[in-house]
């Protein structure tokens, strides 16, 4: 007669798959990739999860790189997974980190690009004497930590500005990376270049029509099928051009009627928003209707501003996720945490501004544990 423990030794390879699904679903999503390592069958259930794998947009998490001069604080070599928490002292807290590879800080500089579909688009510049040397695209998937490296950009002559898009083609289902570059040629004659990386179709760089006027270097925005950088026309207005992710065809949205500077576009809350710097560290949000007119959130100040950080050029507020009290979590000048209360109308500080740091945050709207060239060329 078999003892006790051999029943359960027996019964444990019926029970698992069920029982496991259920605590895996229960499972914060950052928890996931360790999961994976237990065991085949967990790996495998994971892998195969037949629900839906879209993130609620009211999930409390983020993604962030962050660049620090302080080795207590968040590693620059990582990538974290900040979840919203009031009680926290910054507002946020680290729950999980995403390592990049050594290789990509050896002498050389990040940038992040834009994310897209829970997939992380980023570009690395190698330091050298001249600095304008060829740059590295990669793509990312958090969850496997799998790394996509896109061909070495060439030039000739003078590369004066380079600003990148990634984005997703909803009818093809493929990634796409566009590339906007400011190049100078040997006779000092100033060239406007777009180009496409089309995964699945177009393994190369190839040349787009582009616009005949510039972009003012920021990297782009993915919204509904189409990619979105702040540029300027033939009479120097600041615009917005959206690329069709489909056809491949650019078109320029005027800005609101507004008298401020420093521009900056993001993805809020399923709308295209786009802030303005004022006099004394004041700003306006706009938010894009559907129809393409615009219509002003909200204005507001930032209080206590600190000169300790490392961007302080990029002087704007990126608006980020809803908080459940209705708070808005921002970054400023893509340094400092900052919270937005609508009912006051006023900002208040998240974090201790003795640190200099430098954020890139996005948030994560959907996972995926499949292969990551098999996402990007729409075979998943």
């Amino acid at each position: 007669m078999a003892n006790d423990q051999d029943i359960i030794s027996n019964k444990i390879p019926e029970l698992i798959p069920d029982v496991a699904e259920l605590i895996l679903n229960k499972l914060p999503y950052y928890s996931l990739p360790s999961c994976r390592l237990v065991c085949k069958t967990w790996n495998n259930l994971i892998l195969s999860f037949k629900h839906d794998p879209s993130i609620s947009a009211a999930s409390n998490f983020l993604l962030a790189h962050v660049y620090s001069n302080r080795r207590d604080r968040l590693s620059f070599r990582n990538l974290h997974c900040l979840e919203l928490d009031s009680d926290h002292v910054e507002g946020v807290k680290s729950v999980a980190s995403f390592n990049l590879r050594r290789k990509y800080f050896r002498r050389s500089f990040i940038s992040t690009i834009n994310s897209c579909n829970g997939l992380l688009a980023f570009v690395v510049t190698k330091n050298t004497k001249s600095w304008l040397n060829s740059n590295t695209v990669v793509i990312l998937n958090p969850m496997t930590n799998e790394y996509f490296e896109l061909p070495k950009d060439e030039f000739k002559g003078n590369w004066l500005t380079c600003s990148y898009g990634f984005g997703f083609c909803p009818k093809t289902k493929h990634y796409k990376v566009v590339r906007n570059s400011t190049v100078e040629d040997r006779n000092s004659t100033v060239n406007y270049k777009s180009e496409i990386f089309a995964f699945g179709t177009r393994q190369e760089w190839t040349r787009i029509e582009s616009p005949s006027y510039s972009f003012n270097g920021c990297h782009g925005v993915y919204l509904n099928g189409g990619l979105h950088w702040v540029g300027q026309d033939d009479l120097h207005h600041d615009v917005i051009y959206r690329l069709n992710m489909e056809d491949e065809k650019y078109e320029h949205i005027p800005f609101p009627n507004d008298d401020g500077y420093f521009p900056c576009i993001g993805v809020f809350n399923g709308a295209l928003h786009l802030t303005l710097s004022m006099e004394g560290h004041e700003y306006t949000m706009w938010k894009m209707k559907e129809d393409g007119s615009w219509i002003k959130a909200f204005s507001t100040s930032v209080p206590d501003v600190s000169k300790n950080i490392l961007s302080f050029s990029q002087s704007t507020v990126e608006q980020v996720k809803i908080c459940k009290d209705g708070k808005i979590l921002c970054v400023w000048a893509g340094a400092e945490l900052v919270l937005y209360d609508p009912k006051t109308e006023k900002m208040e500080k998240l974090m201790d501004d003795t640190i200099a740091r430098e954020f890139s945050v996005h948030n994560i709207d959907c996972f995926n544990f499949n292969a990551l060239l098999d996402i990007l060329t729409g075979k998943i």
